[in-house]
């Protein structure tokens, strides 16, 4: 999970301590496994695993969320939906560069 999802869904989550999130952001955000962010905050692999799904569904409702905002299109992270005014000319060209980054992806 990206650092910038997690934050998401954490104020999706405002009942989860702090120190809960902290946990689950070494496990999920940083990639430490369950045991040794078990051993780190003194708690049983098995309560980080369930933070750990805790905010991977709170992840799972919060892209259902954004399909529902976006039509049915989930947003690629690194993108952003945005409405543009500008000269015929230019948006043609600024398509032709998101078919092209599309394409490369």
């Amino acid at each position: 999970m990206s650092a910038i999802e997690f934050d998401a869904v954490q104020v999706l989550l405002p009942s989860i301590s702090k120190k809960r999130c902290t946990v689950a952001r070494a496990a999920l955000v940083d990639g430490e496994t369950l045991a040794v962010v078990g051993d780190r905050f003194n708690c049983s692999r098995q309560a980080v695993n369930t933070l750990v799904n805790i905010f991977c569904d709170g992840l799972t409702r919060f892209h259902a969320a954004q399909r529902v905002m976006n039509a049915d299109e989930l947003v690629p992270p690194g993108w952003e939906r945005a409405t543009l005014m500008a000269p015929s000319q230019l948006m043609n060209k600024f398509r032709a560069e998101i078919n092209e980054l599309e394409n490369t992806n």
